[in-house]
């Protein structure tokens, strides 16, 4: 009799952290998707040592495949922040997405777009600190999820035995092959991320407002006016609260949060979202579908080149957390129909209230179609302890 499956959710707050133990033949195979949180989750992040712990008791100090989903801090800061337990156990592979590569942008000059915004992004937090600007938690942290983390990165590129596989949707098929019995197909991304932006995301992204407009004078206008912030209300600072900044380039400066801070930082944690790998694993007569934080810009593609894949699943990771944008209503009849209730779970690993009251997440009406159509739906929100596992 073959091993179970099970999926182990740890509760890392507002992220994600996925342990699937998997028969392959005689043997067993561990396979651990992303580790991490928001950064404004500082609460979570106290259970990250004795995740870490127990995630090598657990796999015997082996991995068979350690993969990270994408760039966000709350899917790869556990890898770093718990390294030295991390360094002690065994990495055979390390998966990562196609945008990840070092030379991605040399050769998908396209989707520079998005490594624009996060250089403006990264301009407008420093230029923010050094300022003495206090942002909103919810902003603050919806920046730092998504600015370059190399060291993290470098740190998971070093990790396995072997080297960094790329994927992508049709590539790196070969590298997929690790398992017998195993079978894990790569629905997203898109090799060229740049086919996700839209022309209106194109005209609205301001790549250059970040680094030019603060205290550069150029905003003239008041585009933006009227934004919905979408964070809660906090009291509004004074001309007088911030030292060695004039009022009209404070006034520029809370201009430029309002209408370019928020539309770029957004846009750029729907691209980065939309890099996410979203995986199939077929094993021992189940599907398990894990994909990441894709957002229905990925979904769309996916239902494009990928519809034959798009049948009932046994286990589904809902994407990004159990957002509004994350789980394409329509899908739902192909990958949980309500004829097969009896045979789904449904994992969400999310933490309500991290980010702005403006869609929150999790979506509570999501949740409530998914439990329509599903015998067992989980959500780490509120969890004590350390993990929730699923039997498959």
């Amino acid at each position: 009799m073959s091993s179970p499956i099970l999926v182990r959710g740890y509760i890392v707050g507002f992220g994600d952290c996925i342990l699937l133990t998997l028969p392959d033949g005689n043997q067993t195979r561990n396979i651990l998707i992303d580790f991490g949180r928001a950064p404004n989750d500082a609460s979570s992040l106290q259970r990250f040592p004795d995740i870490a712990r127990d995630i090598a008791k657990r796999t015997g100090k082996h991995l068979d495949l350690v993969i990270m989903t994408h760039e966000h801090l709350d899917h790869m800061e556990g890898f770093y922040r718990e390294r030295q337990v991390f360094d002690d156990i065994q990495v055979d592979r390390v998966w990562m997405s196609l945008p990840s590569h070092p030379d991605y942008y040399r050769n998908y000059p396209k989707a520079k777009l998005q490594k624009s915004l996060r250089a403006g992004l990264a301009s407008f937090a420093a230029q923010a600190r050094r300022r003495g600007l206090v942002l909103h938690p919810g902003f603050q942290s919806l920046l730092e999820n998504n600015l370059s983390n190399a060291d993290r990165i470098g740190y998971l590129r070093q990790l396995g035995k072997k080297p960094v596989a790329y994927l992508a949707r049709g590539e790196g098929v070969a590298a997929t092959k690790l398992f017998k019995n195993i079978k894990i197909e790569v629905l997203a991304p898109e090799p060229d991320v740049s086919i996700y932006y839209s022309a209106k995301a194109r005209e609205n992204a301001l790549t250059t407002a970040l680094a030019a407009t603060m205290g550069a004078g150029r905003h003239g206008n008041s585009h933006g006016a009227g934004i919905d912030w979408g964070f809660p209300s906090v009291p509004r600072a004074e001309k007088s609260d911030l030292g060695g900044i004039s009022p009209s380039d404070f006034e520029r400066l809370r201009r430029t949060i309002r209408e370019d801070g928020v539309a770029a930082a957004r846009f750029i944690d729907r691209a980065q979202n939309n890099t996410s790998l979203c995986l199939l694993i077929e094993v021992a007569g189940k599907r398990l579908l894990l994909p990441g934080d894709a957002e229905l810009e990925s979904w769309e593609m996916i239902a494009k080149k990928c519809k034959a894949a798009l049948k009932p699943v046994d286990f589904l990771k809902v994407a990004h957390h159990g957002s509004h944008n994350g789980t394409p209503l329509d899908l739902l009849d192909s990958l949980l129909p309500v004829s097969r209730k009896s045979k789904a779970q449904v994992l969400v690993s999310t933490k309500k209230n991290v980010y702005g009251t403006q869609n929150p997440v999790p979506d509570s009406s999501l949740l409530d179609e998914l439990k329509r159509r599903c015998r067992k739906l989980v959500t780490t929100d509120g969890l004590t302890g350390t993990s929730v596992e699923l039997a498959i």
